[in-house]
């Protein structure tokens, strides 16, 4: 009794369709340059942390060195850890060095090699 074209939906007009393609075109568009802005700011954010983050590591290395945490972890004697050479605020220096060359390589690589620019 009942054919199969029968029980089957007419199909979407074609300037519906193409109403609804603008729209989500046009909201895309709106939501992108929207999210593009506050994602932008997170990466700022995000680049500073790992800027900073060498620093903070030495500063939280030092709060323990300095019987920050005594109670929980028994350490050596104070004097033992600076025996073995170097200086922790060294190393976080030449790591800050490193950082800034990496950030900053282009402008490096312009004004020592100015020829390989061209």
């Amino acid at each position: 009794m009942y054919s199969a074209s029968a029980s089957q939906s007419p199909p979407l007009p074609f300037h519906l369709l193409f109403f609804l393609l603008t729209l989500l075109l046009l909201l895309g568009v709106s939501w992108y340059t929207s999210y593009e802005a506050i994602l932008e700011g997170v990466f700022y954010q995000l680049k500073f942390l790992l800027v900073v983050s060498p620093l903070l590591l030495l500063i939280v290395l030092h709060w323990l060195s300095s019987d920050g945490l005594s109670f929980l972890v028994p350490f050596p004697e104070k004097e033992s850890l600076h025996r073995a050479g170097g200086s922790p605020w060294g190393v976080g220096f030449l790591l800050l060095l490193l950082i800034l060359m990496i950030s900053y390589q282009s402008y490096f690589q312009d004004s020592w090699f100015p020829l390989s620019s061209r």
